[in-house]
C-alpha cells in the first residue's frame, strides 16, 4: 500500500509542478503557447486521475494509516487550490486575447503582453486607419 502512495504522491508532486511552471510561464511569456500548456495540463491530470483511481481501489481493500489519508486528501486539497489560481489566470490570458483580436479586427494595432509590465499598466492602441 504504501507503494500506491507513494506513486500517488509522486503523480501530485509532478502536477503541483506543473501548475508552478504554467503559472511562471503565463506571468513571463509575451505569448505563451495556451494549445501546449492545455494538452500538458490535460495529460499531467490524466496521470493523477490513473493513480488517484488505482489507489482508491487498494484502500477499498487495505487497512490505512490515518497520517497518511490525511497528508494525501491535504496534498490534493492544495493542488485543487492551485488549478483554480491556474484556471482564472488561464482564462484572464483568454480575454486578453480575445480582445486583442476584436481591436485587430477594427484596424488597429494592439501592443500587448500578458504578464509583462505592458499589459500590467494597460492595453494600448495604436489607430492605423489615419
Amino acid at each position: 500500500m504504501h507503494v500506491m502512495a507513494e506513486a500517488l504522491w509522486v503523480a501530485c508532486n509532478n502536477y503541483q509542478a506543473m501548475q508552478e511552471a504554467h503559472l511562471y510561464c503565463l506571468e513571463t511569456a509575451a505569448s505563451p503557447d495556451i494549445e501546449r500548456l492545455a494538452f500538458e495540463r490535460e495529460q499531467r491530470f490524466a496521470d493523477l486521475q490513473n493513480h488517484l483511481t488505482a489507489t482508491a481501489y487498494r484502500w477499498q481493500k487495505a487497512t490505512l494509516e490515518p497520517a497518511l489519508v490525511h497528508a494525501l486528501q491535504a496534498h490534493l486539497t492544495a493542488l485543487q487550490e492551485g488549478d483554480v489560481v491556474l484556471d482564472e489566470r488561464l482564462q484572464a490570458y483568454r480575454v486578453t486575447l480575445a480582445q486583442a483580436r476584436a481591436q485587430i479586427q477594427h484596424g488597429q494595432k494592439v501592443l500587448v503582453g500578458y504578464g509583462s509590465q505592458v499589459a500590467s499598466q494597460s492595453l494600448r492602441v495604436v489607430d492605423r486607419s489615419g
